[in-house]
């Protein structure tokens, strides 16, 4: 049986250039990083000390080689956020290609993408 969600996995072409555009322009942090003959292999970032999901970038090229058969597309991933307006305000200033804000009755929402064109959706949530 499940216990949690743990970690969504990312295949990109280069997981040092995509980690840093999420530490640098999202304000992820960065929790491991492993190694692989050639070079980087993976990434794993998180939102906040808090939270028990990640994300692990890997790399695509050694992935593909290691595993023919996986599907390598980007998943669709909707994280939350406390005021979409402000997020959004704060990566159009950091240089993020940033979509417009969609509401469809009580949900507010847009869509940015990291340099490498994979799309993300934040959601604006209420805070307890």
């Amino acid at each position: 049986m499940i216990c949690k969600f743990g970690k969504v996995m990312i295949y990109v072409k280069d997981p040092r250039a995509v980690a840093d555009f999420w530490i640098d322009k999202i304000g992820f942090t960065e929790i491991k990083v492993d190694t692989y003959e050639t070079g980087i292999l993976s990434v794993e970032l998180t939102c906040n000390n808090m939270s028990d999901a990640s994300i692990v970038l890997f790399d695509r090229s050694i992935v593909e080689k290691m595993s023919p058969e996986l599907n390598l597309g980007a998943p669709s991933i909707l994280f939350s956020s406390y005021d979409v307006m402000d997020m959004r305000k704060r990566l159009i200033s950091n240089g993020v290609n940033v979509g417009e804000i969609v509401e469809m009755g009580d949900s507010i929402t847009f869509n940015f993408s990291d340099i490498e064109g994979n799309y993300v959706a934040v959601q604006e949530v209420k805070r307890n």
